[in-house]
């Protein structure tokens, strides 16, 4: 049995950041609607609104530098680090669900760690 050709790792990586992707833009989405919702309890909501959105921009951005892998792969990573640090002051200030936090972790902690393997073997 001969190992898939170079065609399909490419098409399972382009898979992988167009995944990932969608995910962040999802989880900005989500983080909008707890701010918005809870715009009373914090003293500003430009710069959390902002924040929410920077991860699916880099995401995307990396989706949109797929040829060049490294650079990919690393904007992946920083997107869902700046989710997960943006979780974690949505967590603190109360703004999300107690549970949260707890759940979109590991989540982030997946995706970093794949891309990284990923990265490692690229």
């Amino acid at each position: 049995m001969t190992p898939p050709d170079e065609t399909v790792y490419d098409l399972l990586i382009f898979i992988f950041v167009a995944y990932a992707a969608i995910v962040a833009s999802f989880w900005g989405g989500v983080q909008w609607g707890l701010i918005t919702a809870s715009a009373d309890k914090i003293y500003a909501v430009f710069v959390p609104l902002l924040t929410s959105v920077i991860p699916a921009l880099v995401a995307w951005s990396a989706l949109l530098t797929i040829r060049n892998l490294t650079l990919s792969l690393t904007l992946i990573i920083i997107a869902f680090v700046i989710a997960s640090l943006h979780d974690y002051y949505l967590h603190q200030k109360k703004i999300s669900p107690y549970w949260f936090f707890n759940i979109r972790l590991p989540l982030s902690l997946a995706v970093v760690i794949l891309a990284s393997i990923m990265l490692f073997f690229a």
